[in-house]
């Protein structure tokens, strides 16, 4: 168990967060808090995840009995958000990432969902989220996981990503909501509940002192109707997203990640392998925008650059231009 000032990088303990550590905050309800079954190949070595690879992987602890665990991180083996939830979305979108970058790069996730909850159980306002939570037309589902937050899931989150940020950097959020807002929803409402999303995201980039132009914003789609699911109408407007918070902020930091194809376990909730294959999908979207950013940033590593420095997307130096993306004299090259 490591506290979140002693990440561990490289084997050397760190004293101050370390940028290569990446770190994402999952927002949600029940699929982004998890309903799948937990398998063998979830939790053991398997080919394409060995030993090497669970060594990167954490998860942040937020709600356990053992008080002193909270804000500690921990391998991310399900469950990943709490004690009481199953296989979800971020399970497979950390595995990805972590497959995807060179081993100098770990991967962090700190999960706050609640069971069916409506957009307003993450309102800044606590005020906000009390109301709904008292309102006597919410479900004990609901107010059962929200209690362990303390009643205030946004205030909980923000805690403990002021806490993971002692560690690495935030590099993005990863939502999956909505199933209760915009099923059926009318124009005004399903306007209301985009509007709540983005004041979210911008909540948190503001009490966080991120920048959007680094931390993009991801949402999943429900389960569609072809699988069983009952919430599939508001596929339309979670697939909003990304021209709404486009239209509000200037800029291309919002997407999407596509349930097409997904398998479910009941109406509302993905199957394992409908948990597998989204977190993937979710994965695939943040990992060339980690990738450009780290091409990006590789451009400032060196101190003394000179003719024909020559670097990867990872920041690695080559002897020779390879094949793709090269950073030649800081400077992004194509070799076809």
């Amino acid at each position: 168990m490591l506290t979140a000032q002693s990440m561990v990088s490289g084997g050397v303990m760190a004293q101050e967060p370390d940028p290569n550590f990446f770190i994402f905050l999952g927002i949600g309800q029940s699929n982004m808090q998890g309903k799948g079954g937990i398998e063998s190949q979830n939790t053991n070595n398997t080919p394409s995840f060995m030993k090497k690879a669970w060594a990167r992987y954490f998860k942040m602890v937020v709600v356990d009995s053992d008080a002193s665990k909270v804000g500690t991180w921990v391998t991310a083996k399900p469950p990943i958000v709490r004690p009481d939830t199953g296989l979800g979305v971020t399970d497979y979108f950390g595995r990805t990432l972590v497959k995807g970058l060179d081993e100098k790069y770990n991967i962090g996730v700190l999960v706050v969902a609640v069971d069916g909850c409506s957009v307003r159980a993450f309102s800044k306002d606590k005020s906000v989220c009390s109301s709904y939570l008292n309102d006597s037309q919410t479900g004990s589902w609901v107010t059962g996981a929200a209690a362990q937050y303390g009643n205030y899931p946004y205030g909980k989150l923000v805690e403990m990503a002021k806490t993971a940020q002692k560690s690495g950097v935030i590099k993005g959020i990863i939502y999956h909501q909505g199933e209760t807002d915009v099923t059926n929803a009318s124009e005004s409402q399903g306007n209301a509940w985009l509007a709540s999303v983005y004041e979210l995201y911008s909540n948190l980039i503001k009490d966080l002192d991120l920048s959007m132009d680094s931390v993009p914003f991801i949402a999943g789609e429900p389960l569609r109707q072809e699988a069983g699911g009952v919430c599939y109408s508001a596929i339309s407007w979670v697939d909003k997203i990304p021209d709404y918070f486009r239209q509000q902020s200037g800029k291309d930091i919002a997407y999407v990640a596509s349930s097409e194809g997904l398998s479910g376990m009941d109406e509302y909730h993905f199957s394992s392998d409908g948990y597998r294959t989204i977190g993937k999908r979710y994965g695939d979207i943040m990992l060339p925008i980690l990738l450009e950013q780290i091409a990006a940033n590789a451009t400032l590593i060196p101190s003394d650059v000179k003719d024909d420095d020559i670097y990867d997307l990872l920041g690695r130096r080559l002897d020779a231009p390879q094949k793709g993306i090269n950073i030649i004299n800081g400077k992004q090259v194509v070799i076809r």
